[in-house]
């Protein structure tokens, strides 16, 4: 049966086969193969690289001694932990869900579901990594620790989204939302905490957690590429006119521009002072079909074949973006 249904997969020309993802994941998934993270405290290092934080670069935060640059860091890790456990909980595990269980107008295959399961393994242990990592954190530096954060742009993208369209169509905006994200950041995010002077607890922790995104990204990628195949019309008419704003509102930052003005209003407690530090670091910052990460999406959607779709391409003639559209190779 198994070979059959290999059989059956190569004559369609799928690009992903059931064994070798699930092979790569009893050899390399984080949960089966690497020991507890815990934080070494009596290492040196930073825990959010200083390069990617922005407010850095203001010469009123450059003022402040090191000590408070290095909190700022810290809340930055905290942020950038919450980020995970609620896209993982509230969207990724949602759609793994949805994709093993879920009567869905496209015919997913046992190969699917299994795989997912794999899926929702992983993302549950990174969730709890994350609570871990945000637990030692918290009683390391209870006096600093973030009470509140912003909504993510990827969780805020799909919400709006999902808004825009009616209720039929949710749960395949769900799985082709998530498959965008696991498709797109994972280039990025592999060397995002690769600088010399991050923490080396930190810097395993994340390595790891990429270990198993850069595994994940094979198997998202094969699922858009299925579930807009297998698409009736009237779904890729509804959601394929939304997919340029989705795009757009999930590559924003206004989540760690509000998340900085907090903490930029907490230590200068000046409001207006702070607000005009956050326009100025962020002036130059536009969402544009230029920018690399954007790239890297209308590159995942055309090697998926969606581009080719007219109501894809007239959302994002709408929003004002030219795309040449690569012949995609046989």
């Amino acid at each position: 049966m198994v070979v059959d249904n290999l059989t059956e997969e190569k004559e369609r020309g799928a690009q992903f086969l059931l064994p070798q993802y699930v092979q790569k994941w009893d050899s390399r998934c984080s949960i089966r193969t690497r020991p507890q993270k815990l934080i070494d405290f009596s290492l040196e290092g930073y825990f959010f690289p200083p390069d990617k934080q922005p407010l850095l670069i203001s010469e009123t935060v450059q003022e402040f001694k090191q000590e408070v640059k290095e909190q700022i860091l810290i809340l930055s890790f905290f942020k950038y932990l919450h980020d995970i456990i609620n896209l993982e909980i509230a969207l990724i595990n949602k759609v793994c869900n949805d994709v093993i269980y879920e009567d869905l107008p496209i015919p997913f295959e046992e190969y699917h579901r299994l795989s997912a399961y794999t899926i929702l393994i992983d993302e549950y242990y990174h969730v709890y990594l994350a609570k871990l990592l945000m637990n030692q954190l918290n009683e390391q530096f209870s006096d600093i620790a973030p009470s509140d954060y912003p909504i993510s742009d990827s969780y805020f993208s799909v919400l709006e989204i999902k808004k825009e369209l009616d209720v039929k169509y949710h749960t395949i905006f769900d799985i082709i939302a998530v498959c965008i994200f696991e498709t797109t950041l994972v280039r990025e995010l592999v060397t995002f905490f690769n600088s010399s002077d991050v923490h080396p607890s930190i810097k395993y922790y994340v390595n790891d957690h990429m270990n198993d995104e850069s595994r994940h990204y094979g198997y998202f990628h094969d699922l858009l590429t299925f579930t807009w195949k297998h698409l009736p019309e009237d779904y890729r008419q509804a959601i394929g006119v939304k997919i340029a704003r989705f795009v757009k509102l999930y590559l924003n930052i206004n989540s760690d521009k509000a998340f900085n003005l907090s903490i930029l209003k907490t230590l200068l407690e000046d409001e207006e002072k702070a607000q005009h530090i956050i326009n100025d670091i962020y002036k130059e910052f536009e969402v544009s079909q230029d920018i690399p990460i954007v790239k890297n999406v209308l590159n995942v959607l055309t090697q998926v074949g969606m581009m080719e779709h007219a109501a894809i391409k007239s959302g994002f003639k709408e929003i004002g973006w030219n795309i040449c559209i690569k012949q995609r190779l046989p």
